[in-house]
């Protein structure tokens, strides 16, 4: 009876191991067997977006913000001291150079201009009379006080030689003789007085006397035109073309040159922004760039200016200068003070073959795109132009027309099969 149960046993063993060896070999057997072999599956195609290459426009640009400013502003001061009488001009109010706006008291100046106006008359009139020489009558009078001296001292003369001749005869004395002497001695004198007289009446005035005389008239002109021009300056006119900003003063007012000024006038016609720019932009901004700028007041226009002119400094803090744009404001639309978004328009190109960064695929080697025939993906390596956050322009090797994989080509390899799952014009 156990002998039966061992021989059971040993055969149930026998057989597990068979079962066991045959399911060992199996496998190997079944690959190795030519008629067993399978075939090899084929690729999975990769989805992607796709999209048909066109020509457009491209532009690089350079963002940033800045402040609107007026063109010119001119605080308009008072160049004499008075009461003001009069302001013709409100806020608001458009003006042109040279144009009335204000009149301060001037009674006081008027007549200082004509105090000397008067005074420059009375020396003109003084040295007409110098230049003109004597007058015929002064001329006659002179002759006549020669000609009266001149008999004078003859019987002075006469009278000394009677004289002498009588005190040799003793019947005059020396005392009478020395009174006959000194009568010609004053006869002498009052002829020669007489005679230069007369030779400077003929000659005129002394050279010295000329001078003296044109200086006194040239201070005199000087002083009538500093009386004249502050008389004008009573008169306030504007000193550019503009709008008056601010009004400082009322009427009656009293006016000083170092006190509050009178307006304030700004040029609108021309708006400028000073925009900071980084220092990597400065070798890419220049004068003549066009800009767009954009305002809150007006949400949905743009406007258009220039680059005028570039800071040669760079702030060492910040590490920027700065760039003038030049804003054309006719219709006086823009404020002063207005914030002003601004896009400077770097470069600009027109129909040239433009496609999305994201089409674009970077690598070691440079840049490529897949262009999708027949279902195959084939990597094609391009050369590329300008570049903006979101286009490149592409130079060669792509045609219009041409259908490239927009999206979907991370981890796609050349000849790889694709499935369109939305194409793009």
């Amino acid at each position: 009876m156990r002998r039966k149960r061992h021989i059971v046993l040993a055969a149930i063993g026998l057989l597990a191991v068979s079962v066991l060896a045959y399911t060992l070999l199996w496998p190997s057997s079944r690959t190795t067997s030519p008629a067993a072999s399978p075939q090899p599956r084929a690729e999975k195609p990769s989805s992607v977006y796709t999209m048909t290459v066109q020509r457009g426009a491209i532009r690089e640009q350079l963002l940033g913000t800045g402040d609107i400013l007026a063109d010119a502003r001119v605080e308009v001061f008072p160049q004499v001291e008075g009461h003001l009488r009069e302001l013709r001009v409100e806020e608001g109010d458009q003006v042109q150079a040279g144009q009335v706006i204000a009149q301060i008291v001037d009674d006081d100046l008027q007549a200082e201009v004509a105090r000397a106006a008067a005074q420059v008359d009375a020396l003109r009139a003084e040295w007409a009379e110098m230049q003109a020489g004597a007058r015929p009558e002064e001329l006659a009078q002179a002759d006549d006080r020669v000609a009266h001296s001149r008999a004078e001292l003859e019987n002075a003369e006469w009278m000394l030689q009677r004289t002498r001749t009588m005190v040799e005869r003793g019947v005059q004395s020396t005392q009478e003789l020395e009174e006959a002497t000194r009568n010609v001695t004053q006869a002498r004198a009052a002829h020669s007085i007489a005679q230069k007289q007369l030779q400077l009446l003929r000659a005129g005035a002394r050279p010295e006397e000329r001078q003296g005389l044109q200086a006194r008239l040239r201070a005199a002109q000087e002083a009538l035109q500093l009386a004249k021009v502050k008389l004008q300056h009573a008169t306030i006119t504007a000193p550019m073309d503009g709008v008056v900003g601010r009004r400082h003063v009322d009427l009656g007012a009293y006016l000083t040159t170092t006190n509050t000024p009178l307006v304030t006038i700004v040029a609108m016609d021309t708006l400028k922004i000073r925009m900071p720019i980084s220092e990597r932009d400065m070798g890419r901004v220049r004068p003549g760039l066009h800009a767009q700028l954009r305002v809150d007041a007006y949400p949905e226009e743009v406007f258009t200016g220039q680059v005028q002119r570039l800071s040669p400094l760079i702030d060492p803090t910040s590490r920027t200068g700065e760039v003038e744009i030049n804003i054309a404001n006719p219709n006086h639309r823009l404020k002063p003070g207005m914030f002003a978004k601004v896009t400077l328009i770097l470069e600009q190109r027109q129909d040239v073959v433009v496609i999305p960064r994201d089409a674009l695929r970077l690598d070691a080697q440079g840049a490529a795109v897949f262009v999708v025939q027949d279902g195959v993906a084939h990597l094609r390596r391009v050369a590329t132009g300008l570049q903006t956050d979101t286009e490149v322009e592409i130079l060669d090797a792509l045609a219009p027309g041409t259908e490239i994989v927009l999206t979907g080509h991370h981890g796609l390899k050349d000849q790889a099969p694709v499935r369109i799952v939305q194409a793009k014009e």
